[in-house]
């Protein structure tokens, strides 16, 4: 019956059946979330019933997209829950770090593989999102058991946990149905808050989330109309007859639009798992300074400030939201060599092993390396007069969508031989420019330690 149904949606739809089984599941998120919110509220089920209904439906959704699969992702979480109850304090944020990121490469290999220079759903993307949740978790077990307090940082503090949940609560946390298809990631205690429903701010009760989930279905409708419209077709750009028929402009133009087309799919992804979370109760945030009550905790994406950041630092930051989180969590701010560099490299081996993915992330790395060298020297300068700041704010806007653009296309490419067009085309013009600005942009001094 399941392969009839997901015949009719193919067929509706136009998605190839992997893609289908996804919207599926999405979908029948909707009700679920209610059921969870309404029928499961905190005041009427305890927290093993809620953990229980979270992580048996993650897993039938697993089953139903992955089918036999699913042992793979069982097999994952099993190794690194042993680890958690087992490894020594001072070292269990490495061995679960390591078996998790070798796990995930070994997936990576297998789809390049079967799939290569492909896009079909398969178990690598719920891979990703446990590897995010299983090393966030120790590391938050090895600040909580090992680490001094005074070693942690004010985050650190926060998260940090003393003992390693019980296996229902590390497996609902891991396959919880909400994120398991498409994130986004979350610590264990802002979800075990949300289970037990002490997440709501003193002296209130807790707001709906009906209506935030309606507003963001909406938009994640609007994001994904732009691909019904305008799909997403890299090809012209690699036959030659088109590219010559074309200019340079029009045809860099054509791959930035493209570029956004592309992004509107994981606009339409995060902004629909938003959605249900907040639906379901999850992602409330306390209150503006107006009242107005604020879901975002868990909110993956700002499609606004992505599209229109002045800073490639804040775009960044803004795109892909709770990756850079555990990135900066569980890299950068642990790593004792060139932390930016360092994770960069760990962003593109979570992606995979695919050229297009190094060479995007590492330009990354060199495109904000530059822009902060170039902000300290040039931004003062600027800020004289209104007027100066502004031309400022929308120079440095433009340019940060052209290098972002750039870098990002060679993530969609993937292969080395698309990227290597890629290159040849544009001349390696944004990596020129940026070597040149940044060997010849002075360094400004550093204010003298007292």
């Amino acid at each position: 019956m399941d392969h009839v149904w997901v015949d009719q949606v193919t067929e509706l739809s136009g998605l190839p059946p992997d893609r289908a089984r996804y919207l599926m599941c999405m979908l029948a998120c909707y009700p679920l979330a209610l059921v969870f919110s309404l029928i499961l509220a905190p005041s009427r089920a305890g927290a093993t019933v809620r953990h229980l209904f979270q992580l048996g439906v993650g897993l039938a959704f697993c089953v139903f997209c992955f089918k036999y699969q699913v042992f793979l992702l069982l097999l994952d979480t099993g190794v690194c829950y042993l680890l958690l109850l087992f490894s020594p304090a001072r070292l269990v944020h490495l061995t679960v770090f390591w078996w998790a990121i070798i796990f995930m490469s070994v997936s990576h290999v297998y789809r390049m593989y079967t799939d290569y220079n492909g896009y079909t759903l398969d178990f690598t993307g719920p891979t990703m999102i446990i590897t995010m949740k299983v090393t966030s978790l120790a590391c938050s077990l090895y600040d909580g058991t090992y680490k001094k307090e005074e070693e942690l940082n004010n985050d650190q503090k926060i998260l940090a946990i003393r003992r390693v949940p019980s296996v229902i609560e590390y497996l609902s946390y891991t396959f919880c149905f909400t994120s398991i298809l498409s994130g986004p990631t979350f610590n264990l205690q802002d979800y075990c808050k949300f289970i037990d429903g002490t997440d709501a701010v003193e002296g209130k009760p807790k707001p709906s989330g009906i209506l935030p989930s309606l507003l963001k279905l909406l938009t994640a409708v609007f994001f994904i109309s732009w691909t019904f419209v305008f799909p997403a077709d890299w090809e012209p750009f690699f036959d030659e007859e088109w590219r010559n028929s074309h200019s340079f402009l029009y045809v860099a133009g054509y791959m930035y639009f493209i570029c956004f087309i592309t992004r509107c799919n994981y606009y339409f992804a995060w902004i629909l798992a938003d959605s249900v979370s907040n639906l379901s109760g999850f992602g409330f945030n306390g209150y503006d300074e107006k009242g107005s009550a604020k879901w975002d905790k868990i909110t993956n994406v700002f499609p606004s400030k992505t599209e229109c950041s002045s800073s490639l630092k804040v775009l960044v930051e803004n795109w892909n939201v709770g990756t850079a989180l555990w990135l900066r969590r569980v890299c950068y701010e642990r790593s004792v060599y060139s932390p930016t560099v360092m994770t960069y490299l760990l962003s593109a081996t979570w992606h995979g092993f695919y050229p297009g993915y190094y060479g995007c992330f590492m330009s990354c790395a060199f495109f904000i390396l530059t822009s902060r060298k170039l902000r300290r020297y040039v931004r003062p300068k600027f800020l004289g007069s209104t007027g100066l700041k502004m031309f400022y704010d929308a120079l440095t806007t433009v340019c940060s969508l052209l290098l972002i653009n750039f870098a990002s296309i060679q993530l969609c490419l993937l292969s080395f031989e698309r990227n290597y067009e890629l290159y040849r085309y544009f001349y390696c013009l944004p990596h020129l420019i940026c070597l040149f600005l940044y060997i010849f942009c002075p360094s400004p001094p550093r204010p003298k330690k007292e």
